[in-house]
């Protein structure tokens, strides 16, 4: 892959970025805070890609800017999530959703302060990543792909529902979020099976955002809270899909209709 195609990629990922950041800024779209964070997973994915080539190494320390406004909106996005999955599960606590409530309202007031610094912030980055982009080789995108592939599968022969699941989603969305920039240096040479991996990440996505919003709960309830039984119930559930999911990983990864990577419509979060 070329530099002028590289850039191309880049730039076009940062435009969606930004531009729901500053809808967020705006509106308080918790829908474009959303986006946004899911064009930096992207953003940060892409280059983790390009940094695999010796000449790209310093490309994710020129992006730091960006996670620190990315880190700045998780607990904002945290808060939603705690109180759409209160309210899934029947939760009758008024102390946890004012508290999370306070959360989100304090947290986006914060946040848009400080909107002008993270556009600059943002815009210097994009700068600094266009000037230190190099051209990434077809075996480069391959090697990764292997690598990452063998990471999970290795993961999958005994899968642990701890972090090490949370690394396991990272490493399989690193693949989905980048099959546009690599299906050219992929086609023909190496099958992946792209919806079966977004079944996979979703379902630990989930899984772990119950995990999350059950350690909020635990903090501030009984352990007999209806909401917390409804949501380890349901993570019960979850677990067991995805053993079942995870279940002969090397051969429903590289089982496909065709050589090619699949397009995944853009809904991977």
């Amino acid at each position: 892959m070329k530099k002028k195609k590289a850039v191309k990629q880049l730039d076009k990922l940062w435009k969606g970025m930004k531009s729901h950041l500053k809808t967020f800024l705006k509106t308080n779209s918790q829908d474009d805070l959303h986006q946004f964070r899911v064009h930096v997973k992207k953003l940060k994915a892409l280059l983790t890609l390009y940094a695999s080539e010796p000449e790209n190494k310093g490309l994710l320390h020129k992006f730091k800017p960006v996670k620190t406004v990315f880190k700045a909106a998780g607990d904002i996005r945290n808060a939603q999530i705690n109180l759409q999955l209160g309210e899934k599960h029947q939760l009758q606590d008024e102390n946890f959703n004012q508290h999370q409530q306070q959360i989100l309202q304090q947290g986006t007031e914060a946040f848009k302060s400080q909107g002008k610094s993270y556009l600059k912030r943002l815009k210097k980055a994009h700068i600094a990543l266009q000037n230190n982009l190099h051209k990434l080789q077809g075996k480069t995108i391959r090697n990764f792909y292997k690598d990452k592939l063998d990471q999970v599968a290795i993961f999958f022969t005994a899968p642990t529902f701890d972090e090490a699941m949370h690394t396991a989603r990272k490493n399989i969305k690193l693949l989905i979020y980048n099959q546009k920039a690599s299906a050219e240096a992929l086609y023909g040479k190496l099958r992946i099976n792209a919806d079966y991996l977004n079944q996979l990440q979703d379902k630990i996505g989930q899984w772990h955002d119950h995990l999350l919003t059950m350690e909020v709960l635990s903090a501030m309830n009984q352990p007999d809270n209806q909401a917390i039984i409804n949501l380890k119930n349901s993570n019960a559930a979850l677990e067991l899909e995805i053993l079942e999911l995870a279940a002969n990983f090397r051969q429903k990864v590289s089982t496909a209709e065709d050589a090619a990577v699949k397009i995944v419509p853009e809904t991977v979060v």
